[in-house]
Protein backbone atom coordinates (compact mmCIF):
# COMPACT_ATOMS: atom_id res chain seq x y z
CA UNK A 1 0.00 0.00 0.00
CA UNK A 2 2.63 2.05 1.01
CA UNK A 3 4.11 1.68 -3.18
CA UNK A 4 1.03 2.39 -4.48
CA UNK A 5 0.25 5.67 -2.76
CA UNK A 6 3.75 6.63 -3.53
CA UNK A 7 3.80 6.02 -6.89
CA UNK A 8 3.21 8.59 -9.98
CA UNK A 9 -0.33 7.45 -10.63
CA UNK A 10 -1.26 8.94 -6.80
CA UNK A 11 1.88 11.37 -6.88
CA UNK A 12 -0.52 14.28 -7.22
CA UNK A 13 -3.87 13.19 -5.97
CA UNK A 14 -3.84 13.14 -2.46
CA UNK A 15 -7.97 12.84 -2.58
CA UNK A 16 -7.07 9.55 -4.31
CA UNK A 17 -4.45 8.41 -1.64
CA UNK A 18 -6.89 9.78 1.05
CA UNK A 19 -9.58 7.73 -0.06
CA UNK A 20 -7.84 4.28 -0.86
CA UNK A 21 -5.73 4.68 2.77
CA UNK A 22 -9.79 4.73 4.10
CA UNK A 23 -11.06 2.15 2.95
CA UNK A 24 -8.07 -0.44 3.60
CA UNK A 25 -7.73 0.45 6.93
CA UNK A 26 -11.49 -0.05 7.34
CA UNK A 27 -11.74 -3.32 5.51
CA UNK A 28 -8.76 -4.80 7.21
CA UNK A 29 -9.61 -3.71 10.65
CA UNK A 30 -12.94 -5.78 9.97
CA UNK A 31 -15.07 -2.48 9.08
CA UNK A 32 -15.60 -3.51 5.25
CA UNK A 33 -19.54 -3.95 5.92
CA UNK A 34 -19.12 -0.16 7.01
CA UNK A 35 -17.52 0.89 3.94
CA UNK A 36 -20.86 2.68 2.97
CA UNK A 37 -21.11 5.76 0.29
CA UNK A 38 -22.58 7.93 3.10
CA UNK A 39 -19.81 6.97 5.28
CA UNK A 40 -17.17 7.44 2.95
CA UNK A 41 -18.38 11.06 2.01
CA UNK A 42 -18.39 12.56 5.16
CA UNK A 43 -15.49 10.94 6.41
CA UNK A 44 -13.19 11.47 3.50
CA UNK A 45 -14.59 14.03 1.00
CA UNK A 46 -15.52 16.42 3.45
CA UNK A 47 -19.40 16.23 2.95
CA UNK A 48 -21.49 16.79 5.78
CA UNK A 49 -22.79 13.81 8.02
CA UNK A 50 -26.18 14.09 6.69
CA UNK A 51 -25.88 14.30 3.05
CA UNK A 52 -27.86 12.28 0.53
CA UNK A 53 -25.93 10.30 -1.96
CA UNK A 54 -28.42 10.62 -4.53
CA UNK A 55 -28.15 14.16 -5.09
CA UNK A 56 -24.72 13.94 -4.81
CA UNK A 57 -22.71 11.18 -6.37
CA UNK A 58 -19.14 12.58 -5.22
CA UNK A 59 -18.14 8.96 -3.79
CA UNK A 60 -18.93 7.28 -6.84
CA UNK A 61 -16.88 9.98 -9.07
CA UNK A 62 -14.13 9.04 -6.69
CA UNK A 63 -14.50 5.11 -6.68
CA UNK A 64 -14.56 5.37 -10.54
CA UNK A 65 -11.60 7.45 -10.93
CA UNK A 66 -9.81 5.06 -7.94
CA UNK A 67 -10.61 2.08 -9.92
CA UNK A 68 -9.12 2.97 -12.59
CA UNK A 69 -5.71 4.76 -11.12
CA UNK A 70 -5.01 1.18 -9.52
CA UNK A 71 -5.27 -0.41 -12.58
CA UNK A 72 -2.96 1.53 -14.35
CA UNK A 73 -0.43 1.51 -11.45
CA UNK A 74 -0.75 -2.26 -11.41
CA UNK A 75 0.38 -2.01 -14.88
CA UNK A 76 2.78 0.43 -14.96
CA UNK A 77 4.81 0.33 -11.54
CA UNK A 78 3.12 -1.75 -10.14
CA UNK A 79 3.74 -4.52 -12.79
CA UNK A 80 5.98 -6.63 -10.67
CA UNK A 81 3.45 -6.43 -7.37
CA UNK A 82 3.12 -9.96 -6.03
CA UNK A 83 -0.50 -8.72 -4.80
CA UNK A 84 -2.99 -6.45 -6.89
CA UNK A 85 -5.50 -4.52 -5.08
CA UNK A 86 -9.15 -3.71 -6.37
CA UNK A 87 -12.22 -2.57 -5.82
CA UNK A 88 -15.27 -4.33 -7.33
CA UNK A 89 -18.09 -1.97 -9.06
CA UNK A 90 -20.86 -1.57 -6.85
CA UNK A 91 -18.76 -1.90 -3.46
CA UNK A 92 -16.22 -0.04 -1.91
CA UNK A 93 -14.05 -2.68 -0.26
CA UNK A 94 -10.57 -3.26 -1.29
CA UNK A 95 -9.87 -6.86 -2.43
CA UNK A 96 -6.34 -8.19 -2.17
CA UNK A 97 -4.95 -10.92 -4.44
CA UNK A 98 -1.74 -12.86 -4.98
CA UNK A 99 -1.45 -12.89 -8.74
CA UNK A 100 -2.65 -15.01 -11.10
CA UNK A 101 1.05 -15.46 -12.99
CA UNK A 102 4.22 -15.79 -10.28
CA UNK A 103 6.36 -12.62 -10.58
CA UNK A 104 9.64 -13.30 -12.11
CA UNK A 105 12.83 -13.41 -9.74
CA UNK A 106 15.95 -12.53 -10.58
CA UNK A 107 18.48 -15.48 -11.13
CA UNK A 108 20.70 -16.90 -9.25
CA UNK A 109 24.14 -16.61 -10.13
CA UNK A 110 24.46 -19.97 -11.07
CA UNK A 111 21.38 -19.62 -12.99
CA UNK A 112 23.28 -16.69 -15.13
CA UNK A 113 26.41 -18.75 -15.85
CA UNK A 114 23.86 -21.67 -17.03
CA UNK A 115 24.10 -24.09 -14.30
CA UNK A 116 21.00 -25.35 -12.78
CA UNK A 117 20.07 -23.67 -8.97
CA UNK A 118 20.47 -26.36 -6.46
CA UNK A 119 17.44 -28.75 -5.30
CA UNK A 120 16.08 -29.55 -2.14
CA UNK A 121 15.50 -25.75 -1.64
CA UNK A 122 12.16 -25.72 -0.15
CA UNK A 123 9.22 -23.20 -1.13
CA UNK A 124 6.59 -22.26 0.93
CA UNK A 125 3.22 -24.06 0.51
CA UNK A 126 0.48 -21.42 -1.39
CA UNK A 127 -1.78 -22.24 1.46
CA UNK A 128 0.65 -20.08 4.09
CA UNK A 129 1.08 -17.18 1.35
CA UNK A 130 -1.87 -15.10 2.10
CA UNK A 131 -1.63 -15.12 5.60
CA UNK A 132 1.86 -13.43 5.74
CA UNK A 133 0.49 -10.88 2.46
CA UNK A 134 -2.22 -9.71 4.37
CA UNK A 135 0.17 -9.19 7.94
CA UNK A 136 2.58 -7.40 5.34
CA UNK A 137 -0.43 -5.38 3.61
CA UNK A 138 -1.42 -4.39 7.48
CA UNK A 139 1.38 -3.04 8.47
CA UNK A 140 2.25 -1.30 5.66
CA UNK A 141 -1.43 0.75 5.72
CA UNK A 142 -0.65 1.38 9.88
CA UNK A 143 2.93 2.56 8.58
CA UNK A 144 0.84 5.25 6.11
CA UNK A 145 -2.04 5.71 8.50
CA UNK A 146 0.43 6.99 11.44
CA UNK A 147 2.78 8.71 9.26
CA UNK A 148 4.15 11.42 11.84
CA UNK A 149 6.41 8.08 12.50
CA UNK A 150 7.59 7.97 9.08
CA UNK A 151 11.06 9.26 8.06
CA UNK A 152 11.47 10.89 11.31
CA UNK A 153 14.40 10.17 12.42
CA UNK A 154 17.81 11.36 10.84
CA UNK A 155 19.07 9.05 7.78
CA UNK A 156 23.29 8.61 7.35
CA UNK A 157 24.42 11.28 4.94
CA UNK A 158 24.47 9.62 1.83
CA UNK A 159 27.49 8.91 -0.72
CA UNK A 160 26.94 12.60 -2.74
CA UNK A 161 26.58 14.20 0.64
CA UNK A 162 23.77 16.60 1.62
CA UNK A 163 21.25 18.25 -1.13
CA UNK A 164 22.21 21.11 -3.12
CA UNK A 165 21.11 23.68 -5.18
CA UNK A 166 18.11 25.49 -4.75
CA UNK A 167 17.16 23.25 -1.87
CA UNK A 168 20.38 23.19 -0.12
CA UNK A 169 20.14 27.33 -0.68
CA UNK A 170 16.62 27.34 0.89
CA UNK A 171 16.67 24.31 3.99
CA UNK A 172 20.08 24.24 4.40
CA UNK A 173 19.54 27.15 6.53
CA UNK A 174 17.11 25.41 8.47
CA UNK A 175 19.63 22.59 9.45
CA UNK A 176 23.06 24.27 9.87
CA UNK A 177 23.79 21.47 12.94
CA UNK A 178 23.85 17.85 13.27
CA UNK A 179 20.61 16.41 14.60
CA UNK A 180 18.82 19.80 14.10
CA UNK A 181 15.25 19.59 14.49
CA UNK A 182 12.29 20.77 12.42
CA UNK A 183 9.27 21.29 14.25
CA UNK A 184 6.14 20.73 12.09
CA UNK A 185 2.47 21.89 12.94
CA UNK A 186 -0.03 19.71 10.85
CA UNK A 187 -3.69 21.08 10.05
CA UNK A 188 -6.76 20.52 12.22
CA UNK A 189 -9.68 19.86 9.25
CA UNK A 190 -12.27 19.12 11.75
CA UNK A 191 -11.82 22.47 13.28
CA UNK A 192 -11.84 24.10 10.04
CA UNK A 193 -15.26 22.18 9.19
CA UNK A 194 -16.68 23.17 12.20
CA UNK A 195 -16.33 26.66 11.44
CA UNK A 196 -18.14 25.90 7.96
CA UNK A 197 -20.77 24.33 9.58
CA UNK A 198 -21.35 26.95 12.02
CA UNK A 199 -20.87 30.10 10.18
CA UNK A 200 -17.96 30.85 12.91
CA UNK A 201 -14.16 32.36 12.62
CA UNK A 202 -12.86 31.67 15.86
CA UNK A 203 -9.16 33.16 16.60
CA UNK A 204 -6.62 31.66 18.33
CA UNK A 205 -7.10 31.99 21.86
CA UNK A 206 -10.51 30.22 21.34
CA UNK A 207 -8.94 27.72 20.03
CA UNK A 208 -6.79 27.18 22.60
CA UNK A 209 -10.15 27.77 25.10
CA UNK A 210 -11.97 24.76 23.19
CA UNK A 211 -14.56 27.29 22.44
CA UNK A 212 -15.77 24.89 19.98
CA UNK A 213 -16.22 22.19 21.81
CA UNK A 214 -18.83 23.75 24.04
CA UNK A 215 -21.61 23.31 21.93
CA UNK A 216 -24.70 21.17 22.97
CA UNK A 217 -25.43 20.18 18.79
CA UNK A 218 -24.27 16.48 19.31
CA UNK A 219 -23.36 17.14 15.49
CA UNK A 220 -21.52 19.77 16.04
CA UNK A 221 -19.31 18.54 18.82
CA UNK A 222 -19.16 15.02 16.78
CA UNK A 223 -17.73 17.10 14.35
CA UNK A 224 -15.17 19.35 15.97
CA UNK A 225 -14.16 16.26 18.40
CA UNK A 226 -12.67 14.80 15.32
CA UNK A 227 -8.63 13.84 15.16
CA UNK A 228 -8.79 14.83 11.31
CA UNK A 229 -5.83 15.59 9.16
CA UNK A 230 -6.02 16.63 5.48
CA UNK A 231 -4.78 14.00 2.81
CA UNK A 232 -2.49 16.86 1.82
CA UNK A 233 -1.01 17.59 5.23
CA UNK A 234 0.26 13.52 5.42
CA UNK A 235 2.14 13.84 1.95
CA UNK A 236 4.05 17.41 3.08
CA UNK A 237 5.15 16.23 6.47
CA UNK A 238 6.57 12.55 4.67
CA UNK A 239 8.26 14.52 2.32
CA UNK A 240 9.56 16.91 5.11
CA UNK A 241 11.14 14.05 6.89
CA UNK A 242 13.05 12.30 4.20
CA UNK A 243 14.26 16.08 3.57
CA UNK A 244 14.84 16.24 6.95
CA UNK A 245 16.84 13.21 7.02
CA UNK A 246 19.07 14.13 4.40
CA UNK A 247 20.16 17.01 5.67
CA UNK A 248 21.07 14.47 8.87
CA UNK A 249 18.32 16.41 11.34
CA UNK A 250 14.78 15.28 12.03
CA UNK A 251 11.42 16.43 12.42
CA UNK A 252 9.15 16.73 15.35
CA UNK A 253 5.47 16.82 14.23
CA UNK A 254 2.76 18.43 16.11
CA UNK A 255 -1.58 18.29 15.34
CA UNK A 256 -2.42 22.18 15.31
CA UNK A 257 -4.52 20.86 18.53
CA UNK A 258 -1.55 19.29 20.30
CA UNK A 259 0.77 22.90 19.72
CA UNK A 260 1.80 24.85 22.60
CA UNK A 261 3.24 28.23 22.58
CA UNK A 262 6.07 26.78 24.50
CA UNK A 263 6.32 24.11 21.64
CA UNK A 264 6.77 26.98 18.66
CA UNK A 265 8.58 29.83 20.94
CA UNK A 266 11.99 28.45 19.78
CA UNK A 267 13.57 26.67 16.48
CA UNK A 268 12.68 26.17 13.13
CA UNK A 269 8.86 25.61 12.21
CA UNK A 270 6.70 24.77 9.08
CA UNK A 271 3.42 25.86 9.52
CA UNK A 272 0.66 23.65 6.99
CA UNK A 273 -3.02 25.32 6.04
CA UNK A 274 -4.17 28.48 7.10
CA UNK A 275 -5.66 30.15 10.45
CA UNK A 276 -8.82 28.36 9.52
CA UNK A 277 -7.41 25.22 9.81
CA UNK A 278 -3.98 25.64 11.38
CA UNK A 279 -4.83 28.81 14.11
CA UNK A 280 -1.30 28.67 14.86
CA UNK A 281 -0.71 30.89 11.34
CA UNK A 282 -2.54 33.79 13.13
CA UNK A 283 0.91 34.81 14.92
CA UNK A 284 2.34 35.39 12.24
CA UNK A 285 0.09 37.31 9.74
CA UNK A 286 -0.28 40.48 11.33
CA UNK A 287 3.24 41.01 9.55
CA UNK A 288 1.93 39.37 6.46
CA UNK A 289 1.04 40.98 3.17
CA UNK A 290 -0.88 37.90 1.60
CA UNK A 291 -3.45 37.42 4.09
CA UNK A 292 -6.15 34.81 4.07
CA UNK A 293 -10.12 36.07 4.52
CA UNK A 294 -13.42 35.21 3.66
CA UNK A 295 -15.59 36.45 0.90
CA UNK A 296 -18.09 39.04 2.90
CA UNK A 297 -21.02 37.82 0.41
CA UNK A 298 -20.19 33.98 -0.31
CA UNK A 299 -18.21 33.21 2.70
CA UNK A 300 -15.46 31.49 0.19
CA UNK A 301 -11.32 31.94 1.29
CA UNK A 302 -9.27 34.36 -0.37
CA UNK A 303 -6.16 36.27 0.06
CA UNK A 304 -6.39 39.90 0.54
CA UNK A 305 -3.09 41.60 -1.19
CA UNK A 306 -1.97 44.40 1.36
CA UNK A 307 -0.20 46.45 -0.76
CA UNK A 308 -1.08 45.89 -4.41
CA UNK A 309 1.77 46.96 -6.88
CA UNK A 310 0.86 47.51 -10.27
CA UNK A 311 -1.05 44.47 -12.40
CA UNK A 312 -1.62 42.80 -9.10
CA UNK A 313 -4.83 41.87 -7.85
CA UNK A 314 -6.18 43.38 -4.49
CA UNK A 315 -7.80 40.12 -3.77
CA UNK A 316 -7.49 36.11 -4.91
CA UNK A 317 -10.21 34.38 -4.47
CA UNK A 318 -11.83 31.24 -5.93
CA UNK A 319 -15.95 30.80 -7.03
CA UNK A 320 -17.69 30.20 -4.11
CA UNK A 321 -18.06 28.36 -0.96
CA UNK A 322 -16.83 24.32 -1.62
CA UNK A 323 -20.13 22.50 -0.29
CA UNK A 324 -23.30 24.59 -2.18
CA UNK A 325 -21.31 24.78 -5.19
CA UNK A 326 -19.48 22.02 -5.24
CA UNK A 327 -16.38 23.48 -7.56
CA UNK A 328 -14.26 21.35 -6.27
CA UNK A 329 -15.02 18.77 -8.82
CA UNK A 330 -14.33 21.27 -11.38
CA UNK A 331 -11.60 22.96 -12.95
CA UNK A 332 -10.77 26.57 -11.58
CA UNK A 333 -8.09 28.98 -10.37
CA UNK A 334 -7.30 28.39 -6.83
CA UNK A 335 -4.23 29.95 -4.87
CA UNK A 336 -1.72 29.17 -2.41
CA UNK A 337 1.35 31.24 -0.56
CA UNK A 338 4.69 30.02 0.22
CA UNK A 339 6.35 31.87 2.65
CA UNK A 340 9.98 32.12 4.54
CA UNK A 341 9.85 34.30 7.54
CA UNK A 342 12.55 35.41 10.04
CA UNK A 343 11.43 34.95 13.68
CA UNK A 344 12.21 37.08 16.61
CA UNK A 345 13.70 36.42 19.74
CA UNK A 346 14.64 33.12 20.31
CA UNK A 347 11.90 31.56 17.28
CA UNK A 348 14.30 30.87 14.08
CA UNK A 349 12.93 30.59 10.82
CA UNK A 350 9.40 29.86 10.16
CA UNK A 351 7.91 28.33 6.52
CA UNK A 352 4.23 28.88 6.00
CA UNK A 353 2.72 26.53 3.41
CA UNK A 354 -1.18 27.51 2.50
CA UNK A 355 -3.84 27.29 0.20
CA UNK A 356 -7.24 28.32 -0.46
CA UNK A 357 -8.02 24.06 -1.19
CA UNK A 358 -6.79 21.37 -0.98
CA UNK A 359 -5.14 21.11 -4.08
CA UNK A 360 -3.63 25.04 -3.41
CA UNK A 361 -2.02 23.33 -0.27
CA UNK A 362 -0.71 20.35 -1.55
CA UNK A 363 0.84 22.87 -4.48
CA UNK A 364 2.14 24.96 -2.10
CA UNK A 365 3.74 21.58 0.32
CA UNK A 366 5.22 20.67 -3.14
CA UNK A 367 6.65 23.50 -4.30
CA UNK A 368 8.96 23.39 -1.12
CA UNK A 369 10.04 19.89 -0.92
CA UNK A 370 10.36 19.50 -4.91
CA UNK A 371 14.06 20.60 -5.83
CA UNK A 372 12.68 21.35 -9.52
CA UNK A 373 9.54 23.21 -8.31
CA UNK A 374 12.15 24.84 -5.62
CA UNK A 375 14.13 25.94 -8.14
CA UNK A 376 11.29 27.65 -9.82
CA UNK A 377 9.91 29.60 -7.25
CA UNK A 378 13.17 30.52 -6.28
CA UNK A 379 14.23 32.01 -10.00
CA UNK A 380 10.92 33.47 -9.83
CA UNK A 381 11.82 35.68 -6.95
CA UNK A 382 15.05 36.58 -8.06
CA UNK A 383 16.86 34.53 -5.98
CA UNK A 384 20.52 34.17 -6.30
CA UNK A 385 21.98 30.78 -6.43
CA UNK A 386 24.89 29.25 -3.75
CA UNK A 387 23.37 32.06 -1.29
CA UNK A 388 20.60 31.37 1.70
CA UNK A 389 17.00 31.95 0.75
CA UNK A 390 15.74 35.77 1.73
CA UNK A 391 12.52 35.98 3.59
CA UNK A 392 10.10 36.25 1.55
CA UNK A 393 6.15 35.45 0.91
CA UNK A 394 4.78 34.16 -2.66
CA UNK A 395 1.24 34.11 -3.98
CA UNK A 396 1.25 31.25 -6.48
CA UNK A 397 -1.91 29.89 -8.92
CA UNK A 398 -2.61 27.02 -9.43
CA UNK A 399 -5.08 25.41 -12.00
CA UNK A 400 -7.36 23.08 -9.45
CA UNK A 401 -8.47 20.10 -11.21
CA UNK A 402 -10.51 17.11 -9.63
CA UNK A 403 -8.18 15.25 -6.81
CA UNK A 404 -4.92 17.53 -8.45
CA UNK A 405 -3.92 20.42 -9.43
CA UNK A 406 -1.91 21.59 -12.35
CA UNK A 407 0.72 25.03 -13.81
CA UNK A 408 1.35 26.25 -10.82
CA UNK A 409 3.25 29.79 -10.86
CA UNK A 410 4.33 32.81 -8.95
CA UNK A 411 1.62 35.93 -9.81
CA UNK A 412 3.06 38.11 -7.01
CA UNK A 413 5.53 38.41 -4.45
CA UNK A 414 7.65 40.27 -1.52
CA UNK A 415 11.02 40.19 -0.36
CA UNK A 416 11.03 40.81 3.32
CA UNK A 417 14.15 43.19 4.81
CA UNK A 418 16.87 41.06 5.93
CA UNK A 419 16.82 42.55 9.49
CA UNK A 420 12.85 42.39 9.76
CA UNK A 421 11.00 39.47 12.16
CA UNK A 422 7.53 38.34 12.82
CA UNK A 423 5.89 36.24 15.39
CA UNK A 424 7.27 38.07 18.28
Amino acid sequence: MQRVVDSQVFARSPAMRAFLLYITEEAIAGRADELKEQVIGAQVLGRKPNYDPADDNIVRVRAHELRGRLERYFDSEGAGEPVTITIPRGAYAPEFAPRKAPVAEPPAPSDIAGTAPATGTKRQPPGLRWPMVAVVVLAAVCASIVFTRLALKPESPTATGKPSGSVHDFWGQFFDRPNQELKVVYSDASFALWQDLTGQTLNLGEYLNHKYLNVNDDKFFNVASRRVTSPADITISSRLGVLAGEFGGQISPRFARDASAEFLRSGNVVLIGSHRSDPWVEVFEPNLNFVLSQDPHTGAPQFVNRSPQPKESPVYAIPAMFDTQRVEEKEFNSYAVVALLKGCGSRGLTVLTEGLNMQATQAAGDIVTDPQRLDALLRSIGHKPGTNVAPFEALIQVTSLPAEYDNPRVVAYRIRPVDSCVGN
